[in-house]
């Protein structure tokens, strides 16, 4: 949730590459680090205070990416396709048995 939190509130995001974070935050987004690196951590986190307009930037594009891909109009469409697939296998199902 805190990765989403920081998207939502457009701060530069510095995190390690574990878990879906990688699937939520491309470089494109924020700096992603390999776990268990806290030289590469400082690294990403000094680079944020040193380029600020860049760290920005990159705030912007993931709060834009929150909105797109993990928004509520994206969560619906999604929830409402897989709805519509386990109908229509259903009816499918229903239709061969007859």
């Amino acid at each position: 949730m805190a990765l989403f939190e920081a998207m939502a509130a457009g701060v530069p995001v510095v995190a390690t590459a574990v878990g879906g974070v990688p699937d939520v935050v491309s470089s494109a987004e924020g700096a992603l680090v390999p776990p268990n690196d806290a030289i590469s951590l400082a690294a990403a986190i000094r680079a944020v205070h040193r380029d600020p307009a860049a760290a920005a930037a990159r705030a912007r594009a993931a709060r834009d990416k929150l909105a797109r891909a993990f928004g509520v109009d994206p969560w619906l469409r999604r929830y409402c396709a897989m709805y519509q697939s386990v109908c229509h296998r259903a009816r499918g199902r229903a239709l061969a048995g007859q």
